[in-house]
């Protein structure tokens, strides 16, 4: 991971440095002297990286209870491995980020799964994380919407456990089918070459 300072360290360390310099400008005075232009500038700027927009609102669709069909391509050119689950999404931070818990099947075995998407203000790009029971990584990916189908595109690396060191480019795609449906796709590339390795379709309960 690379080393960078958090939304949340960044907005500590202002908050501090505003209220130091007011600390040390009310010494002198019972008065709490009004924050400077730079000051106002700066909280403002904070209010509108914080700010709710509609592309988070627009995120709030995928809120509710969802039944999980799950094709898996273990290998190139045979069938897909099926699976069922169940996915709950809410919206959590306020509306800001959207939270999926999954519950289902991988290899027979009871598997977990737990992810989070949002919009970006500053960057101006969707990111989604996703973690769960088959692995200690926690994948990061950011994507654009492209209105006229309804899909986000996603794309990102992931490490390869048979191959170490080696980081596998990644491409997600989610697409609104319909009023209660949409569907997810898992793209990965290989030695030059894209395959899809699995899709989920979700069907509102």
């Amino acid at each position: 991971m690379r080393p960078r300072t958090s939304s949340r360290s960044m907005m500590a360390m202002l908050a501090a440095v505003i209220a130091l310099t007011l600390a040390s400008s009310s010494a002198v005075s019972d008065t709490p002297p009004a924050a400077s232009a730079a000051q106002q500038a700066a909280m403002q700027a904070w209010e509108r990286a914080a700010a709710i927009g509609p592309q988070h609102r627009q995120l709030h669709w995928f809120k509710g209870r969802w039944k999980e069909h799950i094709q898996m391509w273990m290998e190139p050119g045979q069938p897909p491995r099926i699976e069922q689950g169940v996915a709950e999404v809410r919206p959590v931070l306020g509306g800001r980020f959207m939270e999926m818990r999954h519950r289902g099947q991988f290899m027979g075995k009871p598997m977990q799964g737990l992810g989070y998407s949002g919009y970006d203000n500053l960057s101006g790009r969707y990111t989604d994380i996703w973690m769960d029971e088959g692995s200690t990584a926690i994948f990061v990916s950011h994507g654009d919407y492209d209105a006229a189908s309804k899909t986000w595109t996603y794309r990102g690396q992931m490490r390869d456990p048979a191959q170490p060191g080696a980081l596998i480019p990644v491409r997600q795609v989610v697409r609104i089918t319909g009023p209660r449906s949409y569907v997810f796709e898992w793209y990965e590339t290989r030695a030059g070459q894209e395959s899809k390795t699995m899709q989920i379709d979700y069907t509102r309960l």
